[in-house]
């Protein structure tokens, strides 16, 4: 059996050619060189881990590690920069042909988006610096950054700028035999903006290099922009460490082979180098080997899982939902609580789904709204009455039973003294190894001959997300959408039978849907859906979200004609 070292050398003297001939030809001959099983490979970029680290120590603790590539980012440690003379390089070169890790090339600082001319030819000049040395060390390429946009200058002349520098430098890049590989950063990140640059450059040397940032997961969201992108990608992707919780690694590694990626998925972090390093960077490899190989395994039908329902013995109106031996939910019916609420609420393997404040705070928890508490329903304008926010109105649960997966209760909605409505209620729970499913149905009868619920935004039947599945605030990493394909803020107030929130949780993506059932009178409800992270079913304020022009959403009840419903709740990651 040849040896890495050969392996590599192989490699290598078909690289330059491959990358001449075109980017086709380039992932042909990397897949001829990767076993099927093992095609996405892993490694580092020197930011921040190297940053500090001489290069010799630098290759030993990435050769020690496994690791089989490398990005030397400029002004580190390492020493290699466009300064160099042709002797050094030459020694350069040599060095990395005999060891086994393949240097992919160099990330450089240089960025096209600046007004002033003088700064933009600089830059275009710098890189044409770094795209010879990686030539002549033997890499295959050049990072650059696009990078931001700027006050009083049109987004698309910045846009254009960028594209155009691409252009200008790429035929430079193809004749050396090296891609120009866009970072996706700064405030040019959004990938729909990284998809009009290279558009706009509209040469096969220039392509994309991911960096997972937190823009990849808005909007559109995470499979989308991979899809978008992923016809540019080069020979590189930059990815955070396998344990970060607020970038979803996992479902990248999945979408990369899904796609037959067959680059090296980067290390680049923002903190500094462990010491040792070696046996970090070996544990970070054993990660990335153990979701790549999940990636590549054979697809199992999700298994069932059994659910129960139990009280406490220290407190009976607590009621722990399980879905096999992990927990699932915990259903609060106590004199205590101003309405029922679900809280906590998890997603299948674990990771709250909704925030913990008020019941357990958790150190990223927003305190605004004390009102929203887990999963719960009640509504601003019942006779007058504003359930919503006022602790004198409240729901009081006077009998419950469990049947199997299911919960029944009958409650009470009491205000100024007076009982309002008497609210029947089952939920169902539903559990399998990929989906957390509730199931709830409501029945609303008034006390008297009639009753107003009135015409507001504030309700109805709500959840209020974990922070990571929010769109605002310092942890928001999240996105919303609707059946119409409407995103974030621009679901608010609109008629849609559901809306999905999506993010990240524990390092996964997290998808939490509420749907509105098709037999309800209403179909297709109204939402109160929020960028800081309320997801709220409102049937009720048609007006509220329409203008004063809008008919009004009110709906009255009668003991004759009370109010039926049925909303969902699934919870997939």
């Amino acid at each position: 059996m040849p040896s890495r070292t050969t392996t590599r050398r192989s490699f290598l003297s078909h690289t330059a050619a491959a990358l001449v001939a075109g980017p086709a030809a380039f992932a042909a001959q990397l897949r001829r060189s990767a076993p099927p099983a093992a095609r996405l490979r892993y490694g580092m970029v020197t930011y921040l881990w190297g940053k500090d680290v001489p290069l010799p120590e630098l290759l030993a603790a990435c050769a020690t590690a496994g690791l089989e590539g490398l990005e030397l980012r400029t002004q580190h440690a390492h020493g290699v920069e466009p300064s160099l003379d042709a002797a050094a390089r030459r020694a350069l070169r040599e060095r990395f042909a005999a060891q086994p890790v393949l240097l992919l090339g160099l990330g450089s600082d240089e960025r096209f988006d600046s007004p002033d001319a003088g700064k933009l030819a600089a830059a275009k000049a710098a890189t044409r610096a770094f795209l010879q040395l990686s030539a002549d060390l033997g890499g295959s390429g050049v990072k650059v950054k696009p990078d931001s946009f700027h006050k009083d200058v049109p987004r698309e002349r910045t846009i254009d700028q960028i594209g155009a520098a691409l252009a200008e430098l790429a035929p430079f890049a193809a004749d050396l035999g090296q891609e120009l590989r866009l970072e996706v950063h700064g405030t040019c990140a959004d990938p729909r903006v990284i998809a009009a640059i290279v558009a706009r450059a509209d040469h096969r040397a220039v392509r994309v290099c991911w960096n997972s940032n937190p823009q990849d997961l808005r909007g559109p969201g995470l499979a989308a922009h991979f899809a978008l992108l992923r016809p540019h990608f080069g020979r590189t992707m930059h990815v955070p460490v396998t344990d970060n919780v607020d970038y979803p690694l996992r479902d990248l590694v999945a979408l990369a082979h899904r796609s037959d990626y067959d680059g090296c998925l980067l290390l680049e972090t923002h903190d500094a180098a462990p010491v040792p390093l070696a046996p970090a960077l070996a544990r970070q490899r054993e990660r990335f080997v153990a979701m790549r190989d999940a990636a590549a395994a054979p697809p199992t039908p999700p298994r069932v899982r059994t659910v129960t329902i139990a009280p406490r013995a220290d407190d009976p109106s607590l009621l722990d939902v399980k879905a096999g031996d992990a927990p699932f939910a915990t259903v609060r019916l106590g004199a205590a609580e101003r309405t029922p609420a679900v809280h906590p609420l998890f997603a299948p393997g674990g990771g709250l789904v909704v925030r913990g404040f008020p019941y357990a705070p958790g150190p990223r928890d927003a305190t605004d709204h004390p009102h929203h508490r887990g999963l719960w329903f009640c509504h601003g304008d019942v006779g007058g009455h504003d359930f919503w926010h006022d602790e004198r109105c409240r729901i009081e649960v006077r009998e419950h039973s469990i049947d199997g997966a299911s919960l029944h209760f009958t409650a009470e909605w009491r205000a100024a003294g007076a009982l309002l409505v008497t609210e029947r209620r089952t939920m169902t729970f539903h559990a399998t190894d990929s989906e957390h499913r509730i199931d709830t149905a409501i029945e609303l009868v008034p006390h008297g001959a009639r009753l107003r619920f009135g015409d507001t935004k504030e309700g109805a039947f709500a959840l209020r997300l974990a922070p990571t599945l929010t769109i605002e605030g310092k942890h928001g990493r999240g996105r919303l959408a609707n059946a119409e394909g409407l995103l974030d803020g621009d679901c608010w107030g609109k008629r849609s039978a559901s809306v999905l929130a999506e993010g990240p949780l524990d390092g996964r993506l997290v998808r939490v849907t509420m749907l509105d059932d098709r037999d309800n009178p209403w179909h297709p409800t109204w939402w109160h859906a929020r960028p800081y992270g309320l997801l709220a079913m409102n049937p009720f304020g048609q007006r509220a979200f329409e203008g004063p022009q809008a008919p009004s959403g009110e709906r009255e009840l009668t003991p004759a004609a009370p109010l039926r419903f049925r909303v969902r709740v699934v919870i997939e990651g």
